[in-house]
C-alpha cells in the first residue's frame, strides 16, 4: 500500500494517560529527557539542546490560506483554478436529536464522564476564516454540560453561555497553546453564576474570574485551565471545565475543516486507492516501561457512497489514529491522538467565479448530529513553557459521540 501524503518526518509518541514513567531519552536528541514531575499530573519532556522554532510548531493547528492545504504536497491553487471563500459561518449541532458528546477521564483510579449537549435554542455557531485560522464564537451560544461524578453534593449539571463574542486565532507560527484573545462567558448551575472575561494584553494573558458578582480574581491562562480538579472552589472548577470543553470543541472544528482540506488535497489518490496512510512524527522514548511506539500513523479511508469512483457530496471517510503526534510540522490534531473518527455525508458546494471554482459550503451532516462520529478517540493536551513541553494527565480525554458540522460562506456584513 503506498504511503500517501507523508511530510517531513519529526517526533511522535502516545504515552497514555499518565502511568508512572521513569527518566527516558530520545534517540534523535540524547540531551532530551522525559519524567513525571513529582506531586503533579505533568509528564515533562525537556531538552537542553533547544532548537529554534521546534516547540513553536509543536503545539499549533494552522490552517493554510485559501486552499487550506498544508504540507509539502499541497496543490497550486492558481494552477488548479480552485479556492475557497474568505469567511465562513459554521454551525455545530450535538445532543439534540442524537446522543451527546461524552468526554471521559480516569481520575484517581476511577472513570468519570462529562456529557455535552447543544442548547435547544442557541446552537454552537460562529465564523471561521481559513486564511488566518481565526474562529469567532457567537455571543449567546450555549452548551449544557453534565459532570455528575465530580463534585459530590454540588450540582453536576451547568450551562456554558458566551456572554460576548469569543475569538480564537491559530496563526503561524503557533508559539504556544492558543488562548482566546477576547470575549467572555458565564457558567450557571441554578445556584451560582460565574463570569470569565478573557484578558489579552502584555503581561496579562489570562482570565478575570468573578463569582456571583464578587470582586474579580485574575488567573493566567495555564492556571485557569488547571483549576479543574484542583481548586477547592467548585464554582471555579466548573468555569475551568467549561473553558476546557469549549476549547476541545473548537479543536474539533479546526480538525474537521482540515480533514476536508486533506480530502481535497488527495482526492484522486483516495478515489483510486481507497485509503492513504500518513506517518506521524518520530519521538522514541527509551528505557521506559511498557510498549511505547517509536512512530505512529493516521490512516484516511474513503467510502464511495454512490459508487461513481469520485470524491463528492454524500461520500464518507474515516480517520484511524494510532499513537499519533505531529510535532515539527503543521498538525491535524493538536496534541496526541489515538482512536477512530468517522465522517458521513460530505457536504460540498462549489461556484464558478472569475474562471475559478470556489468552495462556498462544506462539512459533514446527516441531519441527526452524527455527521462526525468519535469512537474511543483519546486526545492528550500538550503544554509548553518554551523550555520544555509537558503532557498533562488531567487533560487526557477519551471522546465518544458526535455532531453535525457545516461551514457556509458568510455574508458581506459579517464582522
Amino acid at each position: 500500500m503506498p504511503e500517501g501524503g507523508n511530510v517531513t518526518p519529526g517526533p511522535c509518541v502516545f504515552p497514555g494517560a499518565g502511568g508512572p514513567l521513569s527518566a527516558m531519552r530520545s534517540r534523535s536528541d540524547p540531551m532530551a529527557a522525559a519524567f513525571l514531575e513529582p506531586g503533579t499530573s505533568l509528564l515533562i519532556i525537556s531538552s537542553m539542546k533547544r532548537r529554534p522554532g521546534k516547540t513553536a510548531i509543536l503545539l499549533g493547528i494552522v490552517l493554510c490560506a485559501a486552499a487550506w492545504s498544508c504540507g509539502e504536497e499541497h496543490r497550486d491553487e492558481e494552477a488548479s483554478g480552485e479556492g475557497s471563500a474568505d469567511l465562513f459561518r459554521f454551525s455545530l449541532e450535538t445532543g439534540r436529536e442524537a446522543p451527546p458528546i461524552i468526554f471521559s477521564q480516569v481520575i484517581d483510579g476511577r472513570k468519570v464522564f462529562i456529557e455535552v449537549r447543544g442548547d435547544d435554542i442557541n446552537r454552537f455557531t460562529g465564523t471561521f476564516e481559513p486564511g488566518s485560522g481565526r474562529i469567532v464564537l457567537d455571543e449567546g451560544i450555549a452548551l449544557n454540560i453534565t459532570a455528575a461524578d465530580f463534585w459530590g453534593d454540588a450540582p453536576g449539571a451547568f450551562t456554558f453561555r458566551a456572554r460576548d463574542r469569543i475569538e480564537i486565532a491559530r496563526g503561524f507560527p503557533a508559539i504556544r497553546n492558543v488562548f482566546p484573545t477576547f470575549g467572555a462567558f458565564i457558567v450557571v448551575d441554578g445556584v451560582d453564576t460565574v463570569t470569565a472575561i478573557f484578558v489579552d494584553s502584555p503581561g496579562e494573558r489570562g482570565v478575570d474570574l468573578r463569582v456571583n458578582g464578587s470582586q474579580s480574581t485574575f488567573f493566567r491562562e495555564a492556571a485557569f485551565a488547571g483549576l479543574f480538579g484542583v481548586d477547592e472552589d467548585v464554582r471555579r472548577q466548573k468555569a475551568s471545565l467549561a473553558f476546557i470543553i469549549m476549547d476541545l470543541l473548537v479543536e474539533q472544528i479546526f480538525f474537521t475543516a482540515q480533514t476536508v482540506a486533506t480530502i481535497r488535497e488527495h482526492e484522486q489518490t483516495l478515489a483510486d486507492e481507497g485509503v492513504m496512510v500518513f506517518s506521524c512524527d518520530d519521538f522514541s522514548l527509551l528505557n521506559g516501561p511498557g510498549q511505547i511506539p517509536a512512530q505512529g500513523s493516521r490512516t484516511l479511508t474513503f467510502f464511495d457512497a454512490d459508487g461513481d469512483a469520485e470524491v463528492g457530496s454524500g461520500d464518507g471517510f474515516r480517520w484511524d489514529f494510532v499513537s499519533c503526534w505531529e510535532g515539527e510540522r503543521i498538525s491535524l490534531v493538536e496534541g496526541m491522538a489515538d482512536g477512530r473518527v468517522d465522517f458521513a455525508d460530505l457536504v460540498e458546494s462549489v461556484e464558478r467565479r472569475n474562471g475559478r471554482d470556489v468552495t462556498t459550503r462544506f462539512g459533514f451532516s446527516r441531519g441527526n448530529g452524527t455527521g462526525v462520529q468519535y469512537t474511543d478517540f483519546v486526545h492528550t493536551q500538550v503544554l509548553d513553557d518554551n523550555e520544555a513541553f509537558a503532557l498533562d494527565v488531567r487533560r487526557v480525554f477519551t471522546i465518544n459521540g458526535g455532531f453535525d458540522l457545516v461551514f457556509s460562506e458568510a455574508g458581506p456584513d459579517e464582522p
